[in-house]
């Protein structure tokens, strides 16, 4: 069974804007709001479906 997560659910602290990020293309970096430029908060992940 692969449980790789590969997917984080992020959320803007300024405007609220919700976004769907790759955890690799993430992990270990702030995430600026495409909207306000404001830091984004990983809320939490999707995991990979069972193979």
């Amino acid at each position: 069974m692969d449980t790789t997560i590969t997917t984080g659910w992020w959320m803007c602290t300024g405007c609220g804007v919700e976004a769907e990020l790759p955890v690799g293309a993430t992990a270990g970096c702030e995430v600026p709001c495409p909207d306000c430029a404001e830091a984004m908060t990983e809320s939490w992940r999707w995991e990979a479906v069972a193979a």
